[in-house]
């Protein structure tokens, strides 16, 4: 078992990436040629490390895993507050969306979405880990 200064410490590194992912999904949603598709893999990639913060931080060592409704269902302290079929939909954006043929071009809806979820599990995360978000 490690110290839970230890495991804080590295939650809030992964609280971090998770924070400088959701940065990047915001400037790539609000650049003036906008590329919804980028945009929805920044938020997936921002949600999916928030998530593992919260795993960090329970001592549970997180999955190499894109799918964040497992994720979710992982963290106790998170679990029960969110809608396991929206995460289902920031998912997809993981894998599927990095190539041509196998996902449909994302809207600025899907990006609007992706972008507003991802803030709201970075959020949560840093809340439940005791930080300000955007606070080290």
């Amino acid at each position: 078992m490690n110290e839970p200064h230890e495991l804080r410490e590295r939650a809030r590194r992964w609280l971090r990436w998770a924070e400088e992912d959701l940065r990047a999904a915001r400037v790539l949603f609000a650049a003036d040629d906008v590329v919804p598709r980028g945009a929805c893999g920044c938020a997936q990639q921002a949600a999916e490390k928030a998530l593992k913060a919260l795993l960090v931080d329970a001592d549970i060592d997180p999955p190499k895993s894109h799918d964040l409704a497992r994720l979710a269902r992982m963290s106790p302290a998170i679990v029960h507050r969110l809608d396991t079929g929206s995460l289902d939909d920031l998912s997809r954006w993981s894998i599927e969306g990095r190539y041509p043929a196998d996902l449909a071009e994302a809207s600025l809806a899907d990006a609007r979405a992706a972008v507003a979820l991802a803030a709201t599990l970075v959020e949560l995360s840093a809340t439940l880990l005791g930080n300000e978000p955007g606070q080290p």
